[in-house]
């Protein structure tokens, strides 16, 4: 029963990350991307095209080993991941990238290192 319990909540969490992918009206606000742009609002309202794949990122750090599985995320979504460090925005997530990498989920802090990574 256990193990049915389990693979129903990876489905759900599937689905859950399927869905925030595609960018739908609530992946901002909703899940996890919610939790962390209540931390910075800002970042977040100004990249809303990112906010699904970063959920993406997230998803992959928890449950698809770490960094890596999350640096395969970030580069499959550059072009979206870009956005909180252009020089519009990067003043209003810099604070966001630096209490992620403090519990161990870095993001790149340029658009070189963004690049450089997913090389």
């Amino acid at each position: 029963a256990l193990c049915m319990l389990n693979a129903l909540q990876m489905k759900a969490a599937k689905l859950e990350v399927d869905a925030a992918a595609e960018g739908g009206p609530s992946s901002c606000t909703s899940g996890l991307v919610g939790q962390v742009r209540s931390f910075a609002p800002g970042c977040l309202d100004a990249c809303p095209q990112a906010c699904g794949p970063l959920g993406v990122a997230m998803n992959a750090y928890m449950t698809k080993g770490g960094q890596p599985a999350a640096r395969t995320a970030v580069c499959q979504y550059k072009s979206q991941f870009s956005c909180f460090l252009s020089s519009s925005v990067w003043p209003q997530c810099e604070a966001l990238v630096n209490k992620a990498a403090s519990f161990g989920f870095k993001l790149p802090h340029s658009t070189a290192q963004l690049n450089a990574g997913c090389r």
